[in-house]
């Protein structure tokens, strides 16, 4: 059996360093422009017979957040849509958590003019919020899943219709609250904002974990699993390279190309990531030329 044969994925599976990590490790992309940033930058681009993807490698998590289309604008209004991405990745994972923990330990924290409307949103629902939240979810996920299989015009036909017909259906039927249709709107919106299809999927997989840590403890279990999650993302690496640099280790250099997008101009350096470690057996040497 040939190479060619293979999907980019299946070559991932094989190269990465924690497979079992829920974030992905090498980025897949289409886009000559981007893949000739990358071999600048100081990183591998795997090219498949065969495939039009291109696998970049190492990849840090800032990466999935970073657009071809930033370079093509003005710096600050590509600086406005990072920030808008990477705001996007804590509402998709932690707005129906919060939502969760409000309506079910913390109502004090809503303000006194939305007590009122929400309780009376939530008093008719026959369960707690966390199925509501499930249910929801799950829905979302099914009407993706069939725009995605069926043709285009159908799909997002489909999308539309189904969304709005399901939605109204049940919160008619006293199954889900209305303010719960919005939080799962809200999600879904921004966890479509993600360029990177890996790290979209990975960002609906993180919100179950939040969700359930919230209807269980409330604040101190969203807390709780946020911290689980920077440390996971502090330990992870892609091929020998920290995941969540520069913020981890801090680099403050990097940080021109991270969160802000600065002129390209000021961006002369590689970065400190993706440069060549120096050869040790040198290092050693000159060390112990330098004791004798």
């Amino acid at each position: 059996m040939k190479w060619t044969s293979f999907s980019p994925g299946f070559i991932e599976e094989f190269i990465e360093d924690s497979t079992f990590s829920p974030f992905p490790q090498v980025l897949n992309t289409e886009r000559p422009d981007r893949t000739m940033a990358a071999i600048m930058d100081g990183q591998i681009a795997i090219m498949i017979e065969g495939s039009p993807t291109c696998i970049l490698t190492p990849i840090t998590f800032f990466a999935f957040y970073q657009s071809p289309d930033d370079y093509n604008s003005r710096f600050f209004v590509g600086t406005l849509y990072r920030m808008i991405r990477i705001l996007s990745f804590l509402i998709a994972i932690l707005l129906p958590a919060i939502y969760i923990a409000v309506v079910g330990f913390h109502y004090e924290v809503i303000p006194n003019d939305l007590v009122l409307p929400v309780k009376a949103s939530v008093e008719q629902i026959p369960y707690p919020p966390i199925i509501e939240a499930i249910i929801m979810e799950l829905t979302i996920e099914l009407i993706r899943e069939a725009g995605v299989r069926l043709p285009s015009p159908i799909g997002q036909t489909i999308g539309i219709v189904g969304g709005l017909v399901i939605g109204d259906a049940i919160v008619t039927a006293g199954l889900v609250s209305n303010v719960m249709i919005i939080v799962v709107a809200l999600t879904a919106i921004a966890a479509f904002v993600v360029p990177s299809t890996e790290m979209n999927t990975s960002v609906r997989i993180l919100r179950f974990p939040f969700m359930f840590a919230a209807a269980s403890f409330g604040f101190f279990g969203i807390s709780f699993a946020g911290m689980l999650l920077l440390i996971h993302l502090c330990k992870l690496e892609s091929f020998g390279v920290p995941y969540f640099s520069p913020v981890a280790p801090f680099q403050w250099k990097d940080l021109k190309d991270t969160f802000l997008r600065m002129p390209v101009w000021l961006m002369n350096l590689k970065p400190a990531s993706y440069r060549p470690l120096k050869n040790k057996q040198q290092d050693y040497s000159r060390r112990w030329a330098k004791n004798e």
